[in-house]
């Protein structure tokens, strides 16, 4: 079942509204400030409250539209998602929003707040306790002002890329401001005027200078358990640049497999992980990892048959690792962090992430991806895609034939002929294939040679 199914089974919740399709911006605008000071949810416009789906005409303009005016008018600055979903044949504005890191939140001035199913205005006491709680609250490690810590200090061609990408991404909401000193304001970036650790992870031309374990170690090793390395590098600089350095270097260490087919002269090559499974593991241990832990690092361990991401910290609360895949939610550590990696179009939809790097592994054969929590680290193993020789497709004769057969069961050369009437001079082909793909072993020779089923899955 996917997310918009279950959200219309489930019904409208304190974490679950529906829009119906001539609703305003502004009224849909007041829902997602009223979730943003609870604990987050997910509106969908496109949906009345008997839940008749009858969809948005124009959803794409209108998600832009409504993704504008929540940029422009809520304050402070949330981080969401608005995306346009096809649900059938009806188009919806899907509004995507982890629990506020910043409350209270206000639309044009006015606090709302969600009771139940009802979005109502905050009264003046109840305002108040809002901030006066924002006040006292802890603060996060990335939202702390690093003292000495100056626009000087940032590496202007990342400032530069920045601002280009995330105005290709549109998902700003507002021009963006040309000046770097306003690009990290309107980012939120600053604290009482000065930069904080966030924008020294993300800017900082040399961030080991100011926090010795913002790096990135990545070691290849030689056999599937850790003994000799066949290669180890620190890299370090601006985080999204590091996330790219990264993914190179995996693909340097990893390697491609190939083919040439039968009918092309040209060799066909992919790497051995799916570039965005690679991406999206990073992406995920830099913006969920705990910064604030003393000589915590990232990691990258690469073994011949699979690879490991390790990043200081833990699970949302009540998470288990399988919710990580099942649960379309999220709820990052640093949501400063992920707010530019979002805005540059290197982070997913919200809460889908999981399920698509799922899917990625997948797509290239491998093993499903394993996340694992221990020890105040959380792991991410991505394994070897099979190479692409041994992905050769098997025909449906081919296959059917196998599945023919028992456990073990031998056969000769005829036998393969008369069950699936082809040629000997076929058959010797097709039994040929098989055996160089590790699907069946010979014996014998001549009149007395016979196969054997080796065992192995043919990667259909």
């Amino acid at each position: 079942m996917n997310l918009i199914t279950h959200l219309i089974a489930a019904g409208e919740s304190e974490q679950v509204a529906f829009k119906p399709q001539h609703t305003t911006v502004e009224s849909v605008a007041e829902v997602v400030c009223a979730m943003l000071n609870q604990q987050g949810g997910t509106v969908l416009w496109g949906v009345d409250a008997r839940k008749t789906v009858a969809g948005v005409p124009g959803a794409d303009a209108k998600a832009r539209s409504l993704n504008d005016f929540l940029m422009r008018h809520l304050n402070p600055r949330p981080f969401l998602s608005v995306s346009a979903e096809k649900f059938g044949e009806k188009w919806l504005v899907l509004v995507e929003i982890p629990r506020g890191a910043d409350k209270p939140y206000s639309l044009n001035r006015k606090i709302w707040v969600r009771v139940g199913r009802q979005d109502l205005r905050a009264s003046e006491d109840e305002s108040v306790r809002m901030v006066e709680r924002s006040a006292t609250r802890e603060g996060r490690w990335e939202r702390e002002a690093l003292p000495g810590f100056e626009i000087t200090d940032c590496d202007p061609t990342e400032l530069s890329e920045a601002r280009r990408e995330i105005a290709e991404a549109g998902r700003f909401g507002i021009v963006v401001p040309d000046k770097n000193e306003e690009l990290l304001r309107r980012l939120y970036l600053q604290t009482n005027g000065q930069l904080t650790n966030a924008a020294m992870v993300l800017f900082a031309t040399d961030p080991v200078a100011w926090s010795p374990n913002v790096v990135l170690r990545v070691i290849a090793y030689a056999s599937d358990k850790q003994g000799r390395s066949l290669h180890e590098q620190t890299l370090q600089g601006p985080a999204v640049r590091v996330l790219r350095q990264a993914v190179s270097v995996i693909q340097q260490q990893t390697g491609f497999s190939g083919r040439f087919k039968s009918d092309r002269l040209e060799r066909e090559d992919r790497p051995a992980y799916a570039v965005f499974a690679l991406r999206e593991g990073l992406v995920n241990a830099m913006v969920h990892r705990d910064y604030d832990i003393a000589g915590g690092q990232l990691r990258v361990e690469i073994f011949p048959e699979h690879l490991v991401i390790q990043n200081p910290g833990r699970l949302p609360a009540g998470w288990t690792e399988k919710d990580i895949l099942t649960k379309e939610e999220s709820h990052p550590t640093n949501p400063d962090i992920a707010r530019v990696f979002y805005l540059r179009s290197l982070m997913e939809r919200l809460g889908i992430g999981g399920r698509k790097l799922d899917e990625a592994c997948r797509a290239l054969k491998a093993s499903p991806p394993v996340w694992k929590v221990a020890q105040g680290m959380v792991s991410l193993t991505l394994f070897r895609a099979p190479s692409l020789a041994t992905l050769r497709q098997v025909t449906p004769r081919q296959q059917d034939f196998l599945k023919s057969l028992a456990p073990g069961q031998s056969f000769k050369a005829a036998d393969y002929a008369q069950s699936v009437a082809v040629s000997l001079r076929q058959t010797r082909r097709d039994l040929a294939e098989l055996e160089e793909l590790g699907l069946l072993e010979r014996s014998g020779k001549g009149p007395a040679t016979f196969y054997r089923p080796t065992g192995k899955t043919a990667h259909e």
